[in-house]
């Protein structure tokens, strides 16, 4: 059994017990978080990633019989054949968070020096990837279920050595509440978190973590409470996730 403190915001009495939660791309820093979450709170899991030895690292460091790990690429040709045989193995979904990103190369470098190869590189991975889960996934999620974008403040500020980075966050950003709009009182329903800084492993590794870093199972939390509709900000398509002490915030569209 996964067991993680509660946040001091969170709402006491959000549980998943018999929902299933689909966290694409659940093997990064943020997306472990969601899964260790949901998990905790009792849902069934189905967490996926590029790359089987990081399943594998998954799978062990959970340990928990509800998660099943799935490879995915959504760049990969089949994709929709793919998202449906996921329905048939595990049922409609209450839940589809996509958790993915890239930075590319790693190396900062002014947006106008990106080659073509570059940019668009940074464009499919960060921005058609996302739509592609969307769109591939939607038809699997149940009407009062949600389908979810963890995205970073590069969305709503300038960030100067990673343009790419920034436009695809932005554009993704506007993806997902174009979509909210488009599904209204018809769901499922749609939801992009943008958040802080997080205390992930690599971060705390290299002691530049510290109190004011969001945890990534906190993240996992309030999604839960999306989830379950427990949440004060059910309501808004557009949240914010920047400080621990306060926790989630919301903007109506």
């Amino acid at each position: 059994m996964t067991t993680i403190p509660r946040p001091r915001w969170a709402q006491p009495a959000t549980d998943l017990t018999g929902r299933t939660l689909l966290v694409l791309g659940g093997t990064g820093g943020v997306g472990e978080g969601v899964v260790t979450a949901a998990l905790h709170l009792g849902a069934t899991v189905v967490a996926t990633g590029r790359t089987p030895e990081r399943l594998d690292d998954l799978s062990r460091s959970v340990d928990d019989a509800n998660l099943h790990v799935e490879p995915l690429d959504a760049l990969a040709p089949g994709l929709t054949g793919r998202a449906a045989e996921f329905a048939e193995r595990y049922g409609s979904f209450d839940g589809v968070i996509i958790s993915i990103a890239s930075w590319g190369g790693g190396d900062r470098k002014p947006a106008l020096s990106l080659t073509d190869e570059e940019w668009d590189e940074l464009i499919a991975v960060n921005l058609t990837a996302v739509f592609r889960l969307f769109r591939a996934f939607h038809p699997h999620v149940r009407p009062d279920g949600l389908l979810l974008q963890l995205n970073g403040m590069s969305a709503d500020i300038p960030f100067p050595g990673a343009g790419g980075v920034a436009l695809s966050a932005a554009a993704t950003k506007s993806l997902t509440r174009t979509l909210a709009a488009e599904s209204a009182d018809q769901g499922p329903r749609y939801y992009q978190v943008i958040l802080g800084l997080i205390r992930t492993r690599q971060r705390e590794a290299a002691g530049t973590s510290g109190p004011g870093n969001v945890s990534p199972t906190d993240v996992g939390w309030h999604v839960a409470e999306l989830v379950a509709a427990t949440s004060p900000h059910t309501s808004a398509d557009l949240h914010y996730l920047l400080d621990p002490a306060t926790g989630p915030r919301s903007e109506a569209a």
